[in-house]
C-alpha cells in the first residue's frame, strides 16, 4: 500500500512525481467506490410534477376519490395514499372501496388535523368521509336506505352533517358519499338508486335542510355517447331547478386530461350539489387531479380512478 512516508529526500524528482500521480489515481479509485456504495435515492418519490395543494384559507375543498380495493398492495398503498392526502391537503376526502377500515384509520392517525366516518352498514368497500376535525364538527351520521340498499349494490349512501364557521357566522354542509352500482344490470339499479336519493333529498330539503353535496364513485358518465349516463341519473339531470352536477364541465370536455377514470376514457366521479350552494358554484373551481403524472406506477400502487376535487367560498 502506497505511504506518505514512502517519500524520501534521496528520491529524485522523477520518481517522486510519479509516486505523486500513483497517490492520486488511488486516492481517485477510493472516492468512486465509496459513491457507487452510498444509498440510492427512493425511485417511488415524484421527481417531476408535484402534488398539487387544494388548500385554501378562503374556501371549502371537497375530494371524491375512488381508491381501488384499499389497499390493493399494503402498506406500499397506504404510505402513497397517506403522502398524496397530505399533500392535497383539502377540508373533506369522500372515499370508496375501502376494503381495510383499520389501515384507513391508521393513516388518519397520522394525519393528526384530520378526523374519519367510516360506514358501518356496508356489505363489503366502504365508504369514509376524512375531515379536517378543528375546522368541521360532525352532528350526525346515517347510512341511507341501509335496509333497502340492493340499488345501492349493498353500499348505502353515508350521509354526514357539519357545522363549521365561516366569517363568525354558523353555517352547515351535508356531504352524502355514494358508490353506485356499476356493470350487468347497473344502469337499472344506477337509474332507480337515483330516484331513491333525489326523493329523500328532496323531502329533507322541504323540511328545511340544505346544502347538499353527493360525491362519489357514481360509476357512469354523464356524457357518455351511449346516453345511459342521462338515463341512470334522469332523477337529477331533469331536476336542474334543485339540483347540479358541478362536475359537469369536466366530464363535457372528453379530454383524456380530464377523466377521472382514464383507463376507460370516461368521468365517472361525479360531484353534485343543491339548490342552495348554486351561488357558491358561480365562483367554484373544479379538476381532476392528474396524479398518474405524478406518479409513474400510480394505476398499479394506488388506484385506478384519480382524485377529483371541488372548491368552494361560502356565501
Amino acid at each position: 500500500m502506497l505511504q506518505i512516508n514512502d517519500f524520501s529526500p534521496s528520491l529524485n524528482i522523477s520518481v517522486r512525481l510519479n509516486l505523486v500521480s500513483r497517490l492520486g489515481v488511488a486516492l481517485s479509485m477510493l472516492l468512486l467506490l465509496l459513491v457507487s456504495c452510498a444509498e440510492p435515492v427512493d425511485s417511488e418519490l415524484p421527481t417531476g410534477p408535484q402534488i398539487p395543494s387544494v388548500d385554501d384559507d378562503a374556501s371549502i375543498s371537497i375530494v371524491t376519490w375512488n381508491i381501488e380495493n384499499f389497499p390493493q398492495l399494503g402498506t406500499r398503498t397506504t404510505e402513497r395514499v397517506t403522502l398524496i392526502l397530505d399533500s392535497l391537503d383539502a377540508d373533506f376526502y369522500c372515499l370508496q372501496e375501502i376494503q381495510d377500515k383499520g389501515a384507513l384509520q391508521d393513516i388518519v392517525d397520522q394525519l393528526d388535523r384530520y378526523s374519519v366516518v367510516i360506514s358501518d352498514e356496508t356489505s363489503f368497500m366502504h365508504l369514509a368521509i376524512i375531515y379536517k376535525q378543528d375546522s368541521f364538527l360532525p352532528i350526525f351520521t346515517e347510512n341511507l336506505f341501509a335496509h333497502d340498499d340492493y340499488n345501492f349494490a349493498s353500499r348505502p349512501p353515508l350521509l354526514v352533517s357539519f357545522l363549521y364557521e365561516y366569517e363568525g357566522v354558523e353555517h352547515n354542509l351535508n356531504i352524502v358519499d355514494v358508490h353506485m352500482k356499476c356493470c350487468n344490470d347497473g344502469i337499472e339499479r344506477r337509474h332507480q338508486a337515483s330516484i331513491m336519493l333525489n326523493e329523500y333529498l328532496n323531502n329533507k330539503i322541504a323540511w328545511g335542510d340544505s346544502n347538499f353535496v353527493v360525491s362519489g364513485d357514481w360509476n357512469d358518465d354523464i356524457h357518455d355517447p351511449d346516453n345511459s349516463g342521462q338515463y341512470s341519473f334522469e332523477a337529477f339531470l331533469n331536476d336542474g331547478d334543485h339540483f347540479r352536477f358541478v362536475t359537469d364541465s369536466l366530464a363535457s370536455t372528453r379530454a383524456a386530461k380530464d377523466f377521472s377514470y382514464p383507463s376507460y376514457g370516461s368521468f365517472i366521479d361525479n360531484i353534485l350539489i343543491s339548490r342552495s350552494l348554486f351561488d357558491e358554484e358561480r365562483n367554484s373551481s373544479i379538476s381532476t387531479i392528474v396524479l398518474d403524472d405524478v406518479f409513474g406506477d400510480y394505476s398499479s400502487i394506488v388506484s385506478d380512478h384519480r382524485p377529483v376535487a371541488w372548491s368552494f367560498k361560502p356565501q
